[in-house]
């Protein structure tokens, strides 16, 4: 159903008045438990925009639902029943009947490679969540016509071969040549896998064939398949100018925005210059609220002091609610960078990651790591303990993301040491049997403060609700269990790590990642019922608006 627009005019009983008004609400819409909201409101002129006949879910700390919301400026001004909220409507406002659509807080990410997704954005195609290849192909040639004859097509990671349930499996050359017989494909899949058609190769020249590649694909092992993806880039169509990657930062961020995300935290630390970021931040033009890592390269005992050198010349926070630095992270240290089969590292590089976290507890940094093993969480915590003996670490709210194999007490460790963890995407289900990875479960059930995030770009996706839908219904894509039902969490559990919890992690709790009066009118507009939605269905939402501080940033036409 299309959205009703409505012009309130109340015979200008408020025309050219200022007035002060204290209310007490109580929402006629509710949930099972949860609870409706009370709120006092405050404002010296009528709202902007007033939602009205929705089921707002605030995720405030009762998970209260209201009908209706107010917002002034950049700020909600009004939370609670439609008939009380739409009465602060002035003569200019704009009242917004939702029709009992679902709006629930921007949503936050708390882990993705942010910069390097905006490479090629304004070229790229997305299969997110296609589980069919027939459709992909189709997609390819969609693009194609979009685009036309002799213009590349990127699809830059976030899928897998496995999500195909028609057909899994990567692409072949004759299949890509089919879908786009007159454009360059490029399909990126890990930082070491890659799929190209017959066009893009005779550009790409005779080189890689030393990389062994063959109809099916190219591979090549370990990480070095960087290398080969900067070998590539050569001959891709990047941006030559600030105002061309300018406009691969916009092209990326609309995205974001219309899968709902208001905020970021970018994870990356050599994917290239912020510079086009922060003309856009200048210029009042950035749609997401985007957050970075302080960028160094430490893989040494002399890099690892020039690294500590830095956190004591540079204060912690560089930023203000839009855009800036926030921690160090994911890799303090380059080389400790351990995953679900690399366990351990030499006493030697873990010296030279302490020496990196003793510099950041001693000057207030946030220290935001990449911890997919026990043991190293373990050792970590070790260091952490130690410095808390020196330093008040626990003021930092340092965050250990990933945790795939943490054994309860682990969990229960970080709890009590005042760490916290994230949760990213897995578009492939890990091969570890007899567990659940990560045990998202027990983690809720700790009473740890965690949040959720994508890890996205080339590893995962990142549409947020493909994410939430993986720790609900327990699956990756097509429909591959992961998880045991007992082994899942909720929708609610979900959408406050979602972001009310990430909201803690950015040290914004007081300003976004819920609908409460005060805060910054980052909002969603869904094209269901979110708390009703079927958990198998969750991959499937789909925003229809979303607001970024009161400004409108993506509306579908469906809207």
């Amino acid at each position: 159903m299309s959205r009703a627009y409505l012009r309130a005019n109340f015979g200008g009983l408020m025309k050219n008045k200022l007035y002060l008004i204290g209310i007490t609400l109580f929402a006629l819409i509710g949930c099972g438990e949860q609870s409706e909201p009370t709120v006092a409101v405050e404002t010296s002129s009528a709202p902007d925009r007033i939602f009205i006949n929705g089921k707002i879910l605030t995720v405030d700390d009762d998970f209260s639902i209201a009908s209706a919301l107010a917002v002034q400026g950049e700020r909600i001004a009004a939370v609670g029943q439609t008939e009380e909220i739409a009465s602060l409507a002035g003569p200019n406002t704009e009242i917004i009947d939702l029709e009992g659509k679902t709006m629930i807080p921007g949503l936050i990410d708390n882990h993705i490679h942010y910069l390097r997704g905006t490479n090629y954005a304004d070229y790229e195609l997305r299969i997110h969540g296609v589980t069919s290849r027939v459709e992909a192909l189709r997609l390819i040639s969609e693009k194609a016509e979009e685009l036309g004859p002799d213009e590349w097509i990127f699809v830059i990671g976030a899928w897998h071969e496995q999500q195909f349930a028609d057909q899994p499996g990567g692409f072949t050359r004759q299949e890509l040549d089919q879908a786009a017989p007159n454009n360059p494909v490029y399909i990126q899949r890990t930082y070491s896998a890659f799929y190209m058609n017959s066009a893009a190769l005779e550009i790409l020249g005779p080189a890689y064939e030393e990389y062994g590649y063959t109809d099916e694909g190219l591979f090549v092992d370990n990480r070095t398949g960087r290398f080969v993806m900067a070998e590539a880039m050569k001959y891709f169509p990047f941006a030559t100018n600030m105002e061309e990657r300018k406009q691969e930062v916009r092209a990326f961020n609309d995205y974001l925005n219309s899968m709902g995300i208001t905020a970021a935290w970018d994870a990356g630390y050599l994917d290239g210059s912020f510079d086009p970021v922060t003309a856009l931040y200048e210029e009042d033009d950035l749609s997401v609220r985007v957050f970075y890592a302080l960028r160094y390269w430490a893989e040494s005992a002399r890099t690892a002091v020039a690294a500590a050198e830095l956190l004591d010349r540079e204060s912690p926070n560089q930023r203000d609610d839009r855009y800036g630095i926030l921690a160090i992270g994911e890799h303090p240290h380059g080389y400790l960078h351990d995953s679900t089969t690399v366990m351990s590292f030499s006493d030697e590089i873990w010296n030279e990651w302490e020496i990196i976290v003793e510099a950041a507890a001693r000057n207030g940094w946030q220290v935001n790591e990449h911890v997919m093993q026990d043991d190293t969480a373990n050792r970590m915590m070790d260091i952490y303990e130690r410095l808390s003996e020196q330093y008040p670490v626990e003021e930092a709210r340092w965050v250990f993301g990933h945790a795939d194999l943490w054994e309860p007490e682990t969990i229960a460790r970080a709890r009590d040491l005042g760490i916290y963890i994230t949760l990213a995407n897995h578009t492939v289900k890990v091969p570890i049997e007899g567990r659940a990875s990560p045990p998202v479960r027990a983690i809720q059930d700790s009473g740890i403060l965690w949040g959720m995030g994508s890890d996205g770009t080339i590893v995962a996706t990142y549409n947020p609700f493909i994410t939430i839908w993986e720790y609900t219904a327990g699956m990756v894509l097509p429909n591959i269990p992961k998880y045991d039902a007992d082994q899942v969490i909720s929708l609610e559990e979900a959408l406050i790590a979602h972001t009310r919890s990430n909201a803690y992690l950015f040290f914004m709790e007081d300003k976004i990642g819920t609908l409460e009066v005060g805060k910054y009118a980052d909002l969603v507009v869904l094209d269901r019922d979110y708390l009703q939605t079927p958990v198998n269905e969750v991959k499937d939402i789909k925003p229809l608006m979303t607001m970024l501080a009161g400004e409108v940033v993506f509306e579908s036409p469906e809207f």
